[in-house]
């Protein structure tokens, strides 16, 4: 398997975790959240979610994001590649 498949795998396996995690805790069903969805506007996140999201993450995959990464995230796309550069 090359880097690009491998990374792609990952990436679509992150997705499916990451968007199960966010539809658990936003009460959304998983068919509408993307990797386009925006936490704010299309799944309305608001900062006490934000931070249940962040926690969930960050016990599942056993990472301590930084404050600084967290603040460019807008997307469950940017979410998915956040994580993916940590693990």
């Amino acid at each position: 398997m090359t880097n690009d498949k491998l990374k792609m795998s990952n990436e679509g396996r992150l997705f499916e975790e990451i968007s199960g995690l966010v539809s658990k805790i936003v009460k959304m069903p998983l068919d509408k959240i993307s990797l386009e969805s925006n936490l704010f506007t299309d799944l309305g996140v608001d900062s006490m979610t934000g931070i249940e999201i962040f926690a969930a993450i960050d016990q599942k995959y056993n990472l301590d994001v930084p404050e600084d990464k967290l603040k460019s995230v807008q997307t469950v796309g940017d979410l998915v590649a956040l994580v993916n550069n940590l693990i």
